[in-house]
């Protein structure tokens, strides 16, 4: 949001609750220079922001940007009333994850088909929207991030020397192990018994590892006991919001691994250069898991599969690369593409691109 603020070709005004949704915290909003508070209702899974009506209302944009959620009946009506009106609709999301049902399809292109303009996240979301009969001169991807800037300035401390040294190591009785991180809730999609048992594999193989996990969630009493049942060194973090802390636990960790969807969790540890393992199904996987370049900043292991994890733990733990490169290789990828500023370039080229044609 900040990265868009910056732009000298477009004025945004921000149209948000202010306040957390979902468990997902909300952006500053005192870090742009427009913004408008616009609330959600939320009644049976259906959601309505009343505020996307007004500002289509106004009738003074030149293009609206919406969340690509169908389950937004307001975004619909919005939708319908810009193109009434000749405003230039975009919208922005997932978009396509995996091959649909026909009847699945076809309702997803007709809500997407209100937009002008579709940013995805993923060059494979454009792909499978192509597939889906989706105009691809309607499509464009934008990536995603996370705050690069705040990370860096972590990353320069940690490297002067400037922040109380807090490893992850010394959390544990065995602390020259290898250690495995992830910073996500503990719930059960997240799949983090997969990593515990991957570990006891480990283990009994001769490489003995310490787990790390940052984050809450209703799995964690199932996960301690199971840690402790496997004789697995766990250490639970509980939630952690505070950045110099998170911050310093990715770094200096090995790996992280994500056994289930990874998400934002990939742009979180690369842009520390830590390298993730998570699974390969990417219909069931997240956008952001194109990031992990397979041998370059991380690996992909069959999904479910316990065994094939820990194969590729130690796979990774036991290359020859040296930490310093690795970690440069995780943060250029961040650099390249999966970065706030590169995010707000490609949208300012697709808002101007319709709004050009509006």
């Amino acid at each position: 949001m900040t990265a868009m603020d910056r732009t000298r070709s477009i004025e945004y005004d921000f149209y948000g609750s202010g306040t957390p949704m979902a468990g997902i915290k909300h952006s500053n909003v005192k870090a742009v220079r427009n913004f408008v508070v616009a609330p959600f209702r939320v009644k049976r899974g259906i959601t309505w922001q009343s505020g996307a009506i007004a500002a289509v209302r106004k009738g003074d944009y030149d293009a609206v940007i919406f969340l690509a959620d169908p389950n937004f009946a307001s975004t619909w009506i919005a939708s319908l009333l810009a193109r009434l009106k000749g405003i230039p609709v975009l919208f922005w999301g997932h978009g396509w994850l995996k091959r649909e049902s026909r009847l699945k399809s076809y309702s997803r292109r007709a809500f997407f088909q209100l937009a002008d303009r579709f940013m995805t996240y993923s060059e494979r979301g454009m792909a499978l929207g192509i597939q889906a009969g989706y105009p691809e001169k309607k499509l464009s991807v934008i990536y995603n991030s996370l705050d690069v800037v705040k990370a860096d300035a972590v990353v320069g401390r940690i490297e002067a020397g400037e922040l109380a040294s807090l490893r992850p190591q010394s959390f544990f009785a065995h602390p020259h192990r290898p250690v495995l991180i992830c910073s996500a809730r503990l719930t059960e999609k997240c799949r983090f018994d997969l990593l515990i048992d991957a570990a006891a594999l480990l283990s009994e193989n001769g490489m003995p590892v310490n787990v790390v996990l940052v984050g809450d969630g209703p799995q964690r009493q199932a996960l301690e006991d199971q840690a402790k049942r496997l004789g697995v060194a766990t250490h639970f973090v509980g939630a952690c919001y505070d950045e110099d802390i998170t911050g310093q636990l990715i770094y200096h960790a090995d790996v992280t691994v994500s056994p289930g969807k990874i998400g934002l969790t990939a742009m979180h540890s690369l842009m520390y250069g830590t390298p993730a393992i998570t699974h390969n199904d990417l219909d069931e996987q997240m956008p952001e898991v194109e990031a992990i370049e397979d041998g370059r900043t991380g690996l992909l292991f069959r999904r479910n599969d316990p065994t094939g994890l820990a194969k590729a733990i130690q796979e990774w733990l036991g290359s020859e690369r040296s930490r310093a490169s690795v970690r440069e290789e995780c943060r250029s990828v961040i650099r390249e593409k999966w970065n706030p500023e590169n995010q707000a370039r490609l949208i300012e080229k697709a808002v101007l691109a319709v709004a050009d044609r509006g």
